[in-house]
């Protein structure tokens, strides 16, 4: 309420100026300092400023990014309000939030509530969402539902990387360094080569590695020279061909290369005993991860008449993936859970057509087609094995490997995802029209349809040779537990049950497999209303109304899902004031939520379900402020209230640490009222620098400080307290620290920079899980291990950078 008012204030001291401009909006403005950063942005089909544009969005160039030390979306997340970007261990991918909402769906045909975009290309993996950002003109983060111009599956916003654009004007480059501690190497390169009038060539590559951050505990099952879980080695190189045909034709030819051999991430103890060092493990299975994404793309412009343009987006994508992750993390000794992905292929194919107006006239329109596929294919196994409580007991002693290969008479198990053909064909149509009723009052009206099919062919879910009961050592185990127990000359039980890629099947596995396939077709529209109006030539409001949906999901077994809806609300504010010298920006949002979109793990299976409903209220505020040449003061802040308004279900956790199970003696309840996950109530990020004149160039310090408030972090819908486990689903309110020292000497040859990220080496809780279910691991009956993905720990480095 107070950020509320404070935009109602600041509104009401430019009706001053508002009048005057409401009868005289062709004057031009007053002589000022305009040395604000200007960038344009496309995310209403139309080249923008940032500062025109009706929208919730925030963008940063290049630059800005290199010198924030940003090396993708999950280093940028201070940097935009409510954003938060999740780790994930088993897929390669990460999970996207914003203002409270996302999506923790990373499988084959699962969608993110986050759309992720580059070169106005739709990424329809969440892996998509790790690559690296190098050599961009810019990236911009639009908040909210846009669903009108980006359709399915953008209810939380939209993320576009925009990459540099090949020019035929003249040879330029650019390079840098970045050695840091964990033995961070950094290297990049840009060059731009015209090869004629009308055609020219950029050629952009990046290479990041570093080690771990997640030391082996004494006993871990490793290899000498084993990959520290944390460690990176990300490769990225692009060619961009720009030609053109005619001064009204030209197309743009990008080809997009990048991979991921690093480790992966792992789950840590969220209730670290005292003394214990957070980022160690006792690991059993090393990570491993081999992605590759390669992207061919076309643009093409061209204007077939005076005030017409047209535009067409193409591109075919391949991603695949294999990976091996300890989902245990040795929180069991004598117990060894493996995920992995044997093999994965995700192909996506996309085609989009737009035709928008560009003479000079109060209307002002866009319409366009949309066509989508998709088909993934992937095999996931997981591996469970349980050695006797005396060879455990022996290991200990001598000191050795905590975990060994199960032999006669002890557990082991497995399961395989073995999805051939999962697909997916959307296509949709959409227009957006906006008119000028007079030099400070527009209109802005648009919809879109969309219709989708979805489905799975012949998946099959395999237990072999049944899946695991919790059996506690030492308890009289079940038929189906012994079932589990490794015979003599019996299968092939090893270090990978029923792999690495083995065939498996009824003869093979002993088990009657689970079917997966399933058909899914819906369509749906989404519109858009919005009015703004200009209070000065420098102050934009608008007020909006926006709907929009996510695609229904399809999950183990072949059950499906009703796709998520959303009605938003907003109310913004974008302002240059005090002679322009301070940028602020305001915006006030109500969105609506209809059978809001879940995904849990449950008994070591996916499910994916709707909530009735859910409402999120905020207030975000961005700024940037120069009270002088040399000083800069930027940042933002958001506050946020993220409820279920209305969602029946059953607190997994705390039934098992009452000895209930959800379903039978443990009660289902409404837990409306209950806090969204990654919604704290405050959150702020505030960043200074300062310009300082040397002898031989110009040293500039800076420093960033980010603070949020107690949050949710946990998974499913209870934030509320787990019996004996206090706290363990919540993240305390906390604050992080960045710092940097900048040179850069008169002739601006180069750029050498010293940089502290975390500097406090703060340790931020993601996603706190508990491991007895959902690994499948032998606890009691109510024995409850927490745990959790983490922020990286403090780390520094050198940059050095120069552009020709």
């Amino acid at each position: 309420m107070k950020k509320t008012i404070l935009a109602l204030s600041i509104a009401q001291i430019a009706l001053n100026g508002g009048a005057a401009y409401a009868q005289q909006a062709s004057d031009a403005p007053a002589a000022s300092n305009d040395n604000m950063e200007k960038i344009i942005v496309t995310a209403t089909r139309r080249d923008t400023l940032v500062q025109d544009t009706p929208l919730a969005i925030t963008a940063y160039t290049q630059d800005t990014l290199a010198n924030n030390q940003v090396k993708d979306l999950a280093t940028m997340t201070a940097m935009v309000p409510s954003l938060v970007v999740e780790p994930h261990s088993d897929s390669g991918g990460v999970h996207v939030y914003m203002r409270g909402v996302g999506s923790a769906n990373h499988t084959e045909l699962g969608d993110p509530a986050v759309a992720f975009y580059v070169d106005g290309i739709y990424v329809p993996r969440p892996q998509g969402a790790t690559a690296l950002m190098y050599d961009l003109n810019h990236v911009e983060v639009a908040r909210g539902p846009q669903g009108t111009l980006n359709g399915r599956n953008s209810t939380a916003g939209a993320v576009n990387l925009v990459s540099g654009a090949p020019s035929t004007a003249k040879v330029f480059g650019s390079a840098s360094v970045i050695i840091g501690d964990y033995h961070h190497v950094q290297t990049q390169a840009m060059i731009n080569i015209p090869l004629s009038e009308d055609i020219a060539l950029r050629i952009a590559a990046i290479k990041d590695q570093h080690d771990g951050y997640v030391d082996f505990l004494k006993g871990s099952n490793v290899m000498p020279g084993a990959q520290k879980y944390g460690a990176g080695n990300q490769t990225g190189a692009r060619a961009s061909l720009l030609w053109k045909f005619t001064p009204d034709l030209k197309a743009t030819f990008i080809a997009d290369y990048y991979s991921d051999t690093g480790a992966g991430n792992i789950y840590l103890s969220a209730e670290p005993k005292p003394g214990q060092n957070l980022r160690s493990a006792l690991i059993d299975t090393p990570g491993n991860l081999d992605q590759s994404i390669i992207t061919a793309k076309t643009k093409v412009e061209w204007r077939p008449m005076d005030g017409i343009a047209t535009q067409y987006l193409g591109a075919w994508s391949r991603l695949k993936r294999t990976n091996a992750s300890d989902a245990d993390a040795g929180f069991y000794p004598g117990f060894k859970a493996e995920n992995r992905t044997e093999w994965s292929q995700f192909d996506s194919v996309s085609n989009e057509v737009q035709v928008r107006s560009e003479y000079e006239s109060p209307l002002q329109w866009v319409g366009g087609l949309f066509f989508f596929r998709e088909k993934n294919k992937v095999r996931f196994d997981i591996d469970r094995s349980q050695i006797s409580e005396a060879m455990l007991a022996q290991d200990i002693a001598n000191g050795s490997v905590i975990f060994v290969q199960p032999t006669v008479g002890q557990y082991a198990s497995a399961m395989s995802f073995i999805q051939g053909d999962r697909e997916l064909h959307s296509k949709a149509a959409f227009a957006q029209a906006s008119y000028d009723l007079d030099p400070v009052w527009k209109l802005t009206a648009g919809a879109r349809y969309t219709k989708d099919h979805k489905f799975d062919i012949g998946g099959q879910n395999w237990a072999c040779p049944n899946w695991p009961d919790n059996a506690p050592r030492g308890a009289t185990l079940t038929p189906s537990q012994i079932a589990q127990l490794v015979t003599p000359g019996v299968g092939t039980i090893n270090t990978h049950n029923i792999g690495p890629g083995g065939v498996v099947n009824q003869a093979t596995c002993g088990n009657t497999y689970g079917d997966n396939t399933a058909d899914l077709a819906y369509g749906q529209a989404t519109w858009l209303g919005r009015v703004e109006y200009k209070l000065a030539p420098d102050i934009l409001t608008f007020a909006s109304v926006t709907t929009g949906f996510h695609s229904p999901a399809i999950g183990d077994g072949g059950a499906t899902t009703k796709p998520e809806k959303l009605t938003s609300y907003e109310l913004g504010f974008k302002s240059d004031l005090l002679n322009k010298q301070l940028s602020l920006n305001i915006d006030a949002f109500w969105m609506k939520y209809k059978d809001k979109l879940e995904s849990q793990v449950v008994n070591n299976t996916l499910q994916n379900f709707n909530a009735a409903g859910a409402s999120v209220k905020g207030v975000e505020a961005e700024w940037m402020w120069r009270p002088t040449s040399v000083d800069r003061f930027s940042g933002n802040a958001t506050w946020l209230k993220a409820r279920y308004d209305d969602f029946l279900s059953c607190d997994v956790d705390a039934a098992r640490a009452n000895g209930q199970v959800c379903g039978t003696t443990a009660p289902t309840v409404n837990v409306g009222g209950t806090v969204l996950k990654h919604a704290p109530t405050f959150a702020t990020t505030l960043m200074y620098e300062r310009d300082f004149d040397v002898s031989k160039g110009r040293i500039t310090p800076r420093i960033s400080a980010h603070y949020e408030t107690k949050s949710f972090v946990g998974s499913g819908a209870f934030a509320n307290d787990v019996p004996g486990h206090p706290g363990v689903k919540m993240q305390d309110s906390y604050t992080t620290l960045d710092l940097s020292l900048r040179f850069e000497p008169r002739n601006k040859a180069y750029t050498a920079e010293l940089f502290v990220n975390n500097a406090t080496d703060k340790e931020v809780k993601y996603d706190a899980i508990e491991v007895c279910t959902q690994v499948g691991a032998p606890c009691q009956p109510t024995q409850q291990i927490w745990a959790a993905y983490y922020n990286n720990p403090r780390t520094f480095g050198a940059r050095v950078s120069m552009k020709f």
